[in-house]
């Protein structure tokens, strides 16, 4: 039995699920303010460090938040920053962006996600044909045993 979340609970997953994105650049934002990390826990730098860290927490609070129902556009957050990381891994040379950047991050992720609700409504479609299936062949197995019944009868 599921449970319908309640206001609070779908304002929390949201603010988990926006946070897992945001705190993908905290390493750009200690760097900008010139905080200092006293252990570094064996990472040659502090933004390896931080970067490597957040990457880790990241996908716990999506999935901390996916849990509470958030609010489905809080996903746009992460995955926006997620593909934005994406073209800075592949292209690690780029250490501003490109004019371009923001087009090609804003275009991805809006493939991404055209993908992932289409995906979600194939899915459903053939769930609902595979339903339309099952239902078509109880009713043949009943009339069947209604026809056989009635000769055995005879």
């Amino acid at each position: 039995m599921t449970t319908q979340p309640t206001v609070a609970t779908k304002i929390f997953g949201t603010a988990c699920v926006i946070l897992s994105g945001f705190i993908l650049y905290l390493d750009k934002i200690y760097t900008y303010l010139d905080i200092s990390v006293e252990n570094l826990h064996g990472w040659s730098d502090q933004e390896n460090y931080i970067w490597a860290l957040t990457q880790t927490i990241s996908p716990i609070l999506i999935m901390i938040g996916l849990y509470l129902r958030p609010y489905f556009y809080s996903l746009l957050i992460p995955i926006f920053c997620y593909v934005l990381q994406f073209y800075f891994v592949l292209d690690s040379s780029m250490t501003i962006d490109k004019p371009m950047t923001w087009i090609y991050v804003s275009g991805t992720s809006l493939l991404l996600i055209f993908t992932i609700w289409i995906t979600k409504k194939l899915l459903v479609r053939f769930e609902d044909i595979r339903n339309v299936k099952m239902n078509l062949m109880e009713e043949i197995i009943v009339a069947d045993d209604e026809i056989i019944g009635k000769k055995i009868n005879e």
